[in-house]
C-alpha cells in the first residue's frame, strides 16, 4: 500500500471545470458521424488531451495535418479553427463532406481580424504563435499583422509605430495580459481599436479555479502539456497557492507526484477546456487511493 500521506485529504473539484461547449460539440460531431458509418478525418487534433485523442483513434477517426492529405469522406474542422486557405481547400473538394465545428467565439475572432484589416488597421495579436487558433485567426488579418507572445515581452517590439492598430488576443490569454498589451500598443499609434476576444468560458474556469486554489493546501491542474488554457490555469493558481502541480492524468500523478500529497489536508482539482470531467474524477479517485 502506498503511504504518501497519513491523513486522507478533503478533495474538491472546481465548480466549473472540464470540456467547454465548443470542444465538446466538435468531439460529439466527430463521434456522431463515425457512429453513422462515415469515414471520418479531423483537420488537426480536435483536443490537446492524450486520453481523448486515443479514444478517437480507437473509434477509427483519423487526423490530417493538412487539407491536401484529405481524400474523400467526412472532414471535421476542430473548435480551434483552421487557416483560411486550408478551409477553402477542403470546402472546394466535391468528394469531401465538411463539418465545421469551429467554436463560435473563434469565428468571432476571425471575423474581427478580417474587419480590422479591411478598415486599414495593422492587426496585432497576442497569443502563442504556434497555437492552431492563432494560425487560423492570423490568416484573416491581412498582410499587415503581427503576432506577439504573452510570456515573452521582447516580441512586443514587433508592433510597428503606425497610425492605426487593431488589437486581438488568443481566447485563452489572461485579460490582464491583454490590457497590458493594449496599453503598450496605444503608445505606438494614433488610432487604436481593441476587440476583447478572451473566451468567457475560459474566464469562468479561471475564476472558479482561483477561488478553489485560495482555499486548499495544494492544487492539481489536469490537462495536456500542449493545452494553452490548461497552462494558463496553472499560472493563475500559482498566484494564490504555492503548491500547484500540472499533470496530464491520474497515472502521472501516481508515478511522479505521490509524495507531493503528503501532509495536505485539502486538495483542489481543476482542468482546462480540453480536459473531460472523467479525467478530473480519475485524479480525485487516485488521490484517495494514494492516501488511503
Amino acid at each position: 500500500m502506498n503511504t504518501a500521506s497519513t491523513v486522507r485529504p478533503e478533495v474538491r473539484i472546481a465548480e466549473r471545470a472540464g470540456f467547454c461547449y465548443g470542444v465538446r460539440l466538435a468531439i460529439d460531431k466527430a463521434k456522431h458521424a463515425r457512429d453513422e458509418g462515415k469515414d471520418v478525418t479531423t483537420l488537426g487534433q480536435l483536443v490537446h488531451n492524450p486520453g481523448i485523442k486515443a479514444d478517437l483513434s480507437d473509434r477509427g477517426i483519423r487526423t490530417a495535418d493538412l487539407a491536401d492529405q484529405v481524400e474523400g469522406g467526412t472532414l471535421v474542422i476542430r473548435a480551434h479553427g483552421v487557416p483560411r486557405d486550408e478551409f477553402e481547400k477542403v470546402r472546394g473538394k466535391d468528394d469531401v463532406e465538411v463539418i465545421d465545428a469551429t467554436c463560435t467565439w473563434v469565428i468571432q475572432s476571425q471575423k474581427a481580424a478580417a474587419q480590422l484589416a479591411a478598415d486599414g488597421y495593422t492587426v496585432c495579436i497576442i497569443g502563442h504563435e504556434d497555437h492552431p487558433e492563432i494560425k487560423g485567426v492570423r490568416s484573416y488579418a491581412g498582410e499587415k499583422h503581427v503576432v506577439v507572445d504573452d510570456l515573452d515581452r521582447s516580441t512586443w517590439e514587433r508592433v510597428p509605430h503606425t497610425k492605426k492598430i487593431g488589437v486581438l488576443s488568443q481566447s485563452t490569454i489572461l485579460p490582464s495580459k491583454l490590457e497590458e498589451f493594449a496599453a503598450f500598443c496605444l503608445r505606438r499609434c494614433h488610432d487604436m481599436r481593441v476587440v476583447n476576444t478572451v473566451c468567457p468560458v475560459t474566464l469562468t474556469r479561471q475564476d472558479d479555479s482561483v477561488v478553489l486554489a485560495r482555499d486548499v493546501d495544494g492544487m492539481i491542474v489536469v490537462g495536456g502539456r500542449n493545452s494553452s488554457n490548461t497552462k494558463e490555469l496553472a499560472v493563475k493558481c500559482r498566484e494564490v497557492c504555492d503548491q500547484v502541480i500540472h499533470v496530464e492524468d491520474a497515472d502521472e500523478l501516481a508515478t511522479d507526484h505521490a509524495g507531493w500529497l503528503a501532509g495536505k489536508a485539502s486538495i483542489g482539482i481543476t482542468g482546462g477546456t480540453s480536459t473531460p470531467e472523467v479525467d478530473l474524477e480519475a485524479v480525485r479517485d487516485r488521490v484517495y487511493a494514494l492516501t488511503a
